[in-house]
C-alpha cells in the first residue's frame, strides 16, 4: 500500500512533467485539501499507509497539469494572512498587491474624524477586507469595495461575512462614477495589461479582470481624474499599474494632480508597480 510520501512523489512528477513552477507544493496543497488537514498533519503522515480513495485528488491533479491555477482547484488563496475564498469570477489575489493594504493603512491611520476610502474594483475584496481586519481596533474607517460584476460581488460579499468585515459596505458600479465623495483615499488594482501579454499561466482567470484597453491604461485614465474630483484636501490614492506603464502614469497624475506630491514605487522585485498620489492639505487638485 503506498504511503502519504509515494502520492506527493508520484503526484510531484506527474506536476513537473507539465512545466508546473512549484510542482512538490502544489501535490501537498491538493491533497491536503482533498483529505482535509493542514501540512504539517501531513508531513506527520508521511511514512503512513494512505487508503483513503484518491480519486479526487488525481483529478485535480490533472487539472492542475493543465493549468489550472491551484486557487481555483481549491477555491481559497491566502492574501495578507488571510484566507479568501476565490472563483473564477474574480482575479486570484496576488502576493504584490498586499503593499496596497500596507500603504493605505498608514495613510488612514493618520487621518481624523472617520476617514472613507474605496477599493475600485475590488474583485473577491481582498484589498478592502483586508484593510478592514488590519484597522479593526484602530480607525473608525468608512470602507467601501467597488466593482462593476456583480459575479465578484457576490464572492467578495461572501469573504467580508466570512472574515468579520461587516462594517465594508460594496457596492456596484462603473470605478467612481458612482460615489459622490469627499474621499480620503482611493486604493485600485485594476485590469492593466495588454493583450499581447497574455501567457497560458492567467488562461483560467477572467480576462476582464486583466486586460484594459489603451495599451493596458485605459482604465486608469478614466480613474484619475474621477479621484481628482472626489480627494479631499490631504486625500491620498494608491494604485498598482504594470511597469512599462510608469512613464505614462507619472505624466497623467502629474496632469491631473497639480499641486501632489507623485511617486512610483518598487514592488520586492525592484520593478515600478505602483503610483502613489499624496494630495497637500490646503489644495485641492481639480
Amino acid at each position: 500500500m503506498p504511503t502519504y510520501r509515494d502520492i506527493i512523489r508520484a503526484a510531484t512528477e506527474r506536476l513537473r512533467a507539465s512545466h508546473s513552477d512549484s510542482p512538490r507544493l502544489d501535490a501537498e496543497v491538493l491533497l491536503c485539501h482533498v483529505l482535509g488537514i493542514d501540512r504539517t498533519e501531513l508531513y506527520r503522515r508521511l511514512p503512513l499507509p494512505l487508503a483513503t480513495p484518491l480519486d479526487r485528488f488525481w483529478e485535480l491533479v490533472e487539472r492542475r497539469a493543465r493549468g489550472e491555477p491551484v486557487a481555483y482547484l481549491t477555491g481559497h488563496r491566502e492574501f495578507y494572512g488571510l484566507d479568501f475564498l476565490v472563483t473564477p469570477a474574480t482575479l486570484i489575489p496576488r502576493p504584490e498587491t498586499e503593499y496596497l493594504v500596507t500603504w493605505a493603512a498608514e495613510r488612514l491611520r493618520l487621518r481624523r474624524d472617520r476617514p472613507r476610502c474605496v477599493d475600485v474594483g475590488t474583485g473577491c475584496g481582498a484589498i478592502v477586507i483586508a484593510l478592514a481586519v488590519t484597522l479593526r481596533t484602530e480607525t473608525s474607517a468608512h470602507l467601501v469595495g467597488s466593482d462593476r460584476s456583480l459575479a465578484a460581488l457576490r464572492v467578495a460579499r461572501t469573504n467580508r461575512d466570512r472574515l468579520a468585515a461587516t462594517d465594508v459596505h460594496l457596492v456596484c458600479g462603473d470605478l467612481l462614477s458612482w460615489c459622490r465623495g469627499p474621499l480620503d483615499l482611493v486604493v485600485a488594482n485594476l485590469p492593466y495589461l495588454r493583450w499581447e501579454q497574455w501567457h497560458p499561466g492567467i488562461a483560467f482567470e477572467p480576462p476582464e479582470a486583466l486586460f484594459a484597453p489603451d495599451d493596458g491604461f485605459g482604465l486608469y485614465a478614466r480613474l484619475l481624474p474621477q479621484a481628482a474630483t472626489l480627494l479631499r484636501p490631504g486625500g491620498a490614492c494608491i494604485v498598482e499599474i504594470d511597469p512599462d506603464q510608469a512613464e505614462r502614469a507619472m505624466k497623467t497624475a502629474r496632469l491631473v494632480f497639480p499641486t501632489a506630491h507623485i511617486a512610483i514605487e518598487p514592488d520586492l522585485a525592484g520593478l515600478a508597480r505602483y503610483l502613489t498620489i499624496e494630495l497637500p492639505e490646503k489644495d485641492r487638485a481639480s
